[in-house]
């Protein structure tokens, strides 16, 4: 062996392990960075399924959904050292589509627990759905009427649409009626086209 070769053995044996440390320092980022990728992709998956069809979340239900996001969003937070900034971008957009989800989740459930209030106020002892039937459906429109005559002297258009939606929410029920009496029919009719004009008149002012 030459001289030369000897002394050049070492470098080589050297510079070999410098290159081999540097593709195995490269190639442990790179998995790295694809776990981190793998799991924010994960957090954009989880977070469409939960926000998807909000109208049919129950309250107990949205509670966990919240503790879940801000559980998962503290774990990847402690990552975003690894995050690259097009990650980074996805991920704070990600985290807020859902907090706009959030706000809108938060804006039924209140409307839904005025609906709730309204439906008590103008419909009395049918404000609970299962205590209607074919039998007592025209007095729970009538009660409805009635409360609207008494009561909308001092409404505003915002009434006005929650009384709507309680009046659409019992013509919804009463679907579940096949058969009623043809007089029945005719006098609940009556009873929506006599909300429907005052409606419109009074929010014409």
């Amino acid at each position: 062996m030459s001289r030369f070769f000897k002394l050049a053995m070492p470098r080589f044996r050297g510079g070999a392990l410098v290159l081999f440390f540097l593709l195995f320092v490269s190639g442990c980022t790179a998995t790295r960075e694809h776990e981190i990728e793998g799991d924010v992709n994960e957090f954009r998956s989880w977070v469409n399924a939960q926000t998807s069809k909000l109208e049919e979340r129950t309250e107990e239900d949205w509670k966990k959904t919240k503790e879940d996001f801000k559980q998962r969003t503290e774990e990847l937070d402690r990552k975003q050292e690894g995050f690259s900034e097009k990650l980074r971008t996805d991920y704070e957009q990600i985290k807020a589509d859902f907090k706009a989800r959030e706000k809108e989740r938060d804006s039924l459930a209140n409307r839904e627990a005025e609906i709730t209030k309204w439906e008590r106020d103008l419909l009395g002892q049918y404000a609970n759905g299962t205590a209607l039937t074919a039998a007592n459906i025209e007095q729970a429109y009538q009660n409805f009427m009635s409360n609207v005559r008494a009561r909308n002297k001092n409404w505003e258009q915002q009434d006005w649409e929650m009384a709507a939606a309680v009046l659409e929410e019992l013509n919804q029920r009463k679907e579940a009626f096949d058969e009623l009496p043809d007089e029945t029919e005719v006098r609940i009719k009556t009873i929506q086209i006599e909300f429907a004009a005052l409606k419109e008149s009074e929010t014409a002012k």
